[in-house]
């Protein structure tokens, strides 16, 4: 065998084992976060790539819950509104590794809005603050509970084409006494316009409050809540399996409020959402 031909062995060999570690290569995974700066209110969507998974994770100590799409497993992580400025920690496992990145949550500023509403309204009487106490007390059993995956796609508006007549996180001075902060929308509409289910879902309360009048909330499953306030007529039950788009009540002016409008919140593991990011996040 002459050297030329033994020298062009040789190169085919090299570039066939090259060829073969590449193929064996594991590919890095890429994580991505939207928004880049994250602040309390906002809902982070995690973005991971070039991964087949399983993928599993915890951010600050809460479950996050992994979805694989086609190309990606995504997840979303509520900012809580009271959330103070800081870094905290997101732990991943992503086939088998551990995976640890710092989210930083940045200072965000929300409006102040002034109100004057009737002295009953806000001084409540004993027997109304006894009952506030209960039905915040029913509220708060809801949070905890983080289910299997109930709702399917991206959320929908459940007022599709009506203005925002109060922003969330709004700071509430009434009758020059500071309340609390609005943890939710308030969107203009007329009395018994319908509103519609934003993703598939399971009625886990249905109740006529003091402050919010005719309620119905939502659990879509992976600590994903929605809930609607003031309804002048609720169409589901207690236990009710209902459809991305289902009418589900309808707009009204009951409990604590000077017109018809509906209030729309939402929650994400427990912690004070703007439901509007909720409805402009791609979960495909």
């Amino acid at each position: 065998m002459n050297k030329r031909i033994l020298l062009l062995i040789i190169f085919v060999l090299l570039v066939s084992a090259t060829i073969t570690l590449a193929g064996n290569a594991v590919a890095e995974p890429k994580i991505a976060f939207s928004p880049k700066k994250a602040g309390p209110g906002d809902i982070l969507l995690v973005t991971i790539k070039n991964t087949k998974g399983p993928v599993e994770g915890t951010y600050n100590g809460k479950q996050v819950h992994f979805n694989a799409g086609k190309k990606s497993f995504k997840a979303v992580i509520g900012i809580d509104l009271d959330s103070k400025p800081g870094t905290y920690p997101l732990e991943m496992l992503v086939n088998g590794r551990k995976i640890l990145r710092n989210i930083k949550i940045v200072k965000k500023k929300y409006p102040i809005q002034r109100l004057t509403l009737p002295e009953h309204m806000v001084i409540l009487t004993p027997e109304n603050e006894a009952r506030v106490e209960r039905e915040q007390k029913r509220m708060a059993t809801i949070w905890p509970v983080d289910s299997l995956r109930i709702w399917n796609g991206n959320f929908k508006n459940p007022l599709p084409g009506k203005e925002i007549g109060t922003v969330f996180g709004v700071r509430r001075i009434i009758n020059n006494i500071p309340k609390s902060s609005h943890t939710g929308v308030d969107v203009n509409a007329e009395e018994g316009d319908p509103v519609h289910a934003p993703n598939d879902g399971v009625v886990v309360l249905v109740d006529d409050q003091f402050y919010s009048g005719k309620s119905v909330v939502l659990d879509h499953g992976q600590g994903i809540y929605t809930m609607f306030f003031h309804l002048s007529r609720v169409n589901v039950k207690y236990g009710q399996a209902v459809m991305k788009g289902d009418v589900i009540a309808l707009v009204g002016s009951t409990g604590r409020v000077t017109g018809a409008h509906l209030h729309w919140g939402a929650r994400v593991q427990g912690a004070r959402v703007d439901p509007l990011e909720l409805i402009h996040l791609n979960l495909e």
